[in-house]
């Protein structure tokens, strides 16, 4: 496989060095203890300006490395459709609430390494792919299905999907691209595109809580669909130096794999979910965000 940057044809923006150095204090911090640093310590531990501090972060939640808290998240009770655990405490105003694909606060989806249980996931969608943050170890989420509350697990290695569990599991992703940033009494909140995401033991269960919610716009993928797409966005994930990259021939190559077209009357379309993420860069400019990824060949 080619090296992390052998293929890149044009960056669309990069991070500054300080940006960078933030980025790896918060990645330290999580993958040894679990949680992220606040922001005061992030400035004391770099010896950074708030200011300076606070445009790094800004940079990496418009590049949907990490999202802030905010008011709309700030008294949460549940977190995707579960009661949060009693001892749960979460991030105060304007500290981290996500870095990606990890949650800064205990929830249901619990992620174990070597038998270890210190971090908790950010979403269903992420957890495919969570084990490139801990190279050459098995990396297990636990979770429960959003319907049945019966327990759903994913197992993976090096960014691959090891194993599932039921094998009828099913994920749910809950908000396109264009609904990102713009839907009512959450705009610009860059938490919002995760709080629909759900796991469903089957699609009995997704069918079951859809009829119920006919009106929400999400798709249901298979964990090997998504590990298929989300491996071809997020390989080189666990390096400090990662943004997001669209490598276009692997996406040619993976279009009905990672369900990016989908068959209809044996003819493979456009699936209609991915095609608004060209509003989603709109709307980032619209909420004085800059975009941040790479266009790669491979």
């Amino acid at each position: 496989m080619p090296k992390f940057s052998d293929t890149v044809l044009f960056h669309v923006n990069r991070y500054s060095d300080e940006t960078k150095r933030v980025k790896r204090h918060i990645y330290e911090s999580v993958l040894d203890t679990g949680r992220a640093p606040a922001v005061a310590d992030i400035c004391a531990d770099l010896g950074l300006s708030a200011e300076t501090v606070r445009r790094s972060l800004h940079d990496l939640e418009g590049g949907v490395i990490i999202a802030l808290q905010n008011e709309q998240h700030l008294h949460l009770k549940e977190f995707m459709g579960q009661r949060l655990p009693k001892d749960c405490v979460l991030p105060g105003m304007g500290e981290i609430f996500y870095a990606r694909p990890f949650a800064n606060f205990k929830n249901h989806h619990r992620v174990f390494v070597g038998g270890e249980q210190k971090w908790f996931g950010e979403c269903p969608v992420e957890s495919v792919t969570i084990s490139y943050f801990f190279p050459g170890k098995e990396v297990r989420m636990e979770s429960v299905c959003h319907e049945t509350g019966a327990p759903v697990s994913i197992t993976g290695k090096d960014g691959m999907l090891l194993d599932y569990e039921p094998k009828s599991l099913r994920i749910y992703w809950g908000r396109p691209f264009g609904q990102w940033l713009t839907t009512p009494g959450h705009e610009g909140d860059f938490i919002f595109p995760c709080d629909m995401n759900y796991f469903f033991s089957s699609e009995e269960a997704f069918a079951a809580w859809k009829e119920r919610n006919p009106r929400e716009p999400g798709q249901l993928f298979t964990p090997i669909q998504l590990n298929h797409l989300l491996r071809i966005f997020n390989y080189g994930h666990e390096r400090f130096d990662y943004q997001y990259h669209f490598p276009l021939l692997r996406l040619l190559a993976a279009l009905v794999t990672a369900g990016l077209f989908r068959w209809r009357m044996l003819v493979p379309v456009p699936n209609l979910f991915f095609l608004s993420m060209a509003k989603l860069m709109r709307d980032a400019y619209r909420f004085q965000y800059r975009l941040f990824f790479d266009v790669k060949l491979w």
